[in-house]
């Protein structure tokens, strides 16, 4: 039994990299290698360089490439939920398959298909696939040649998701894509024809037209029709499971209904569980966010007090000096050598000094000292 879900940090991800082959360390993890490295990207974790293994292998004195800090938080938590995917595959291969036969002289019955069947143009087309009515969005983007083939193959399909339970929803005035609900999951899909790639050959008039504006290229590729079929669940999210379908060597589309029919449930499934796996990520994102924002509140009270504090101990230490030059000032008054009326002026000078002494002097206001120790200045009222 594979675990659900895998959680390391980047430096234990580093070190897996590092010490184990990245084919061998993906399959550990239920990825493709590729997928690995993604990961490894997007976590900001160095993977080995090609010709790594082979030179370690070779007795090659090799240097790894150190761990950098991440430039988020968040992404010191790597989360692998590979193993799971390979379980719930593992879950639809020990299900009875349904066997869903399409005769090549199926008539068209389903209500739903015949109305898409009259929502397509048969006279507009781009790259060679059949254009829908202006205001239709259809699940059907084939040939002429592919359609009646792949109208059976939806009228089949239609009739077995009734059949499973699974409410079909294609709302007047169609211009929204028709609706498979499978577990309260709107589910949509479509049979297209897959086109091929093939290098474009500039024409006559391309060529004269390049000649004459340098900066313009034609088109490089040209996709043209290939008669294959493929059934596909439209969904944005990368779930990890089968979504598609598609005409082979040896089996074609008509073949694999029964799994289509049967794997929209784990599609649904899957879109639950990442969505409550991305509500779990925004909660731990909102938890981190709080326990940042209030350690940099507890940062800034601690400088603002700080700073309070040693304001604290300059006025005192100014009040201090103050009182001692008053001192000063009185005592050099009393020597005999001063004037009368410098001794006057001193004594004045020592009194003001003095007044202004307790001005400056912290504790001569307890209160407010207490006050801008607690709070910000701010929070003092009138």
């Amino acid at each position: 039994m594979f675990e659900p879900k895998i959680t390391l940090t980047r430096e234990e991800l580093h070190e897996k990299v590092w010490s184990t082959p990245m084919q061998k360390l993906a399959a550990e993890f239920g990825f493709s290698d590729v997928g690995l490295a993604k990961l490894c990207r997007r976590h900001q974790v160095p993977v080995p360089p090609r010709g790594y293994w082979a030179r370690l292998q070779a007795g090659q004195k090799v240097k790894r490439t150190p761990l950098r800090p991440t430039t988020h938080p968040r992404l010191d938590k790597v989360e692998i939920y590979a193993h799971e995917t390979r379980q719930r595959s593992t879950d639809l291969e020990a299900q009875e398959i349904p066997t869903i036969l399409v005769a090549d002289d199926r008539p068209i019955t389903h209500p739903i298909a015949l109305r898409i069947e009259r929502s397509i143009s048969r006279s507009k087309s781009q790259a060679g696939l059949l254009l829908p009515r202006r205001g239709r969005a259809v699940p059907i983007q084939v040939t002429a040649e592919q359609l009646p083939r792949a109208l059976r193959i939806l009228d089949a399909v239609l009739t077995a998701l009734e059949q499973a339970g699974h409410p079909l929803t294609w709302p007047a005035p169609y211009r929204v894509p028709m609706t498979a609900t499978v577990l309260e999951e709107p589910l949509t899909f479509v049979i297209s024809e897959v086109l091929e790639r093939h290098g474009h050959q500039p024409t006559a008039a391309e060529i004269s037209r390049q000649e004459r504006d340098r900066w313009w290229r034609p088109e490089r590729w040209e996709y043209r029709p290939s008669g294959r079929l493929k059934l596909s669940v439209e969904t944005g999210e990368r779930l990890g499971v089968r979504r598609s379908w598609c005409d082979g060597k040896r089996r074609r589309v008509e073949d694999f209904l029964g799994h289509f029919v049967m794997s929209l449930t784990v599609v649904a499934k899957a879109l639950k569980r990442q969505r409550e796996e991305q509500a779990e990520r925004e909660r731990r994102w909102a938890e981190e966010r709080k326990r940042r924002d209030e350690a940099a509140a507890r940062r800034a009270e601690y400088e603002r007090r700080a700073k309070v504090v040693e304001g604290f101990v300059g006025s005192w230490e100014k009040s201090n000096s103050l009182r001692a030059l008053a001192m000063k000032l009185s005592i050099a008054a009393d020597e005999s050598v001063v004037a009368r009326e410098q001794k006057r002026d001193l004594l004045e000078m020592a009194e003001w000094v003095l007044g202004h002494a307790g001005f400056v002097d912290p504790f001569s206001d307890v209160g407010r000292m207490i006050q801008q120790f607690k709070a910000p200045p701010w929070s003092y009222g009138p």
